[in-house]
């Protein structure tokens, strides 16, 4: 074991205690008030220059920001959670400003490396089961229909453990850090708001990943995460006229017909030559009565395509349908787009990067070493990543190996708390290559 897989080693009980303190405190989408205060301290005590609020988000492209009330209850559990030092952070963080970014400076000219992590927990309510590790060993959710039911808490350790690594070695290196903790992943909301605020500019390097999915053994590892695939999450409501279904059905517009034929119409949309598409209507709602005409209706949707412009092709065929048939059944609408996120595929240097690390990495088995592998769904990463390369920059995206006590988004999802130590050793290996010092 050499000096870096050391170094990582030394931090084993530490990640597990950070790992299972977050698990027990989730937060969802952009309400991730006490996560982002605790990461804001640690980082601060670390020596990181923290920006928060505004300076990380513009509001006013943040997707699917979710109510007022529950924005407040939200900031209200995280204040009672939160000590005096941490506490001083959520002003910055008004209605849901969250997510955060830190930086620190060598002083030596070298390139800026950039890791993001994400924060942010799913409504799944976790299980009870008497087998269930973070039940049966007292660090389950203490919050019902909230979990960190993705490995998010295994992130937001990885982030930690592997700044204080490069703040503690500071000496080694050159050039600057950057760590973006990215709240509202889940659903795709996150990163438009955040790049928008420009936590990418300047970036030369992005790194990111994920625990589990397709690198679901242990010492494993995807280095080249192709086909991460552009997606739009959109919410239609429809507004028809009640009338007595028998009485007079002449003078009602029937929303419930409106919204399934929408329904059925998008499901229809032609699939595309140039590569893959998705769309799902995943909700319908219409209707007050069985003897009404119904006034009302709506749609929960989602398109996807391999490519930005593949998911737009779909989305825009989408919003075709809908302004027809709302015109064909006398119906108005407003479709608010609640989600979404660019296409992409890690480049090749940075899938050699990764692949090079792993390698030397005494937390990962040669022959469980994928270099590529199609993702064929969606992460908001690929938004950072694109806006990334697009200026010049090299950005990709990796999977690191574990088992899974049950699958992401599962009430009973549990990770090998050991994959910790690989990521953590794999980001700090190309932070050494990148930025390490001659």
């Amino acid at each position: 074991m050499d000096a870096i897989a050391q170094k990582v080693e030394a931090l084993k009980s530490e990640m597990i205690g950070d790992r299972r303190f977050f698990h027990s405190h989730p937060e969802t989408g952009w309400f991730t008030f006490f996560t982002t205060a605790v990461i804001a301290d640690r980082m601060q005590r670390l020596g990181y220059e923290i920006k928060l609020g505004r300076e990380v988000v513009k509001a006013e492209a943040r997707q699917g920001v979710g109510s007022k009330d529950a924005c407040e209850k939200a900031k209200q559990r995280a204040e009672k959670l939160l000590n005096a030092d941490q506490i001083k952070f959520l002003d910055a963080m008004e209605d849901g400003l969250t997510g955060l970014v830190a930086q620190i400076d060598t002083g030596r000219a070298g390139k800026t490396v950039a890791f993001r992590f994400d924060i942010d927990g799913v409504d799944v309510t976790e299980s009870t089961d008497a087998d269930h590790r973070p039940f049966k060993e007292g660090f389950r959710s203490d919050i019902s229909g909230i979990t960190h039911a993705c490995g998010h808490d295994g992130h937001i350790t990885m982030g930690l453990a592997l700044a204080k690594l490069i703040a503690q070695n500071l000496d080694d290196f050159s050039g600057k850090f950057r760590f973006i903790f990215q709240t509202a992943e889940e659903g795709t909301r996150g990163a438009v708001g955040m790049e928008a605020a420009g936590v990418t500019k300047g970036v030369d390097y992005l790194l990111g990943g994920h625990i589990g999915f397709q690198a679901n053994t242990m010492r494993g590892i995807i280095c080249g995460t192709k086909k991460l695939l552009a997606t739009t999450k959109f919410d239609v409501s429809l507004k028809g006229k009640s009338a007595h279904a028998a009485g007079a059905p002449q003078n009602g517009a029937n929303a419930l017909l409106a919204a399934a034929e929408m329904a059925l119409d998008m499901h229809g949309i032609t699939r595309h030559a140039d590569g893959v598409t998705r769309i799902n209507v995943g909700v319908l709602r219409a209707g007050e009565g069985r003897n009404v005409i119904a006034p009302n209706g709506y749609l929960a949707c989602e398109t996807r395509g391999e490519s930005t412009e593949l998911n737009e092709f779909m989305k825009s065929k989408c919003m075709d349908i809908v302004e027809g048939v709302s015109k064909i059944y006398g119906v108005s609408y407003d479709v608010q787009i609640t989600g979404g996120t660019a296409g992409g595929d890690s480049d090749e240097a940075t899938t050699q990067l990764y692949e090079d690390a792993a390698k030397a990495s005494p937390f990962i088995d040669d022959d469980k070493i994928v270099r590529e592998l199609s993702f064929g769904a969606c992460e908001d990463f690929a938004h950072f990543m694109r806006s990334v390369q697009d200026a010049g920059g090299k950005s990709g995206y990796l999977m690191i190996g574990t088992t899974l006590a049950a699958g992401h988004h599962n009430a009973k999802f549990d990770f090998d708390e050991d994959s910790l130590l690989a990521g953590v050793d794999v980001y700090l290996r190309c932070a050494y290559k990148l930025n390490g010092k001659a």
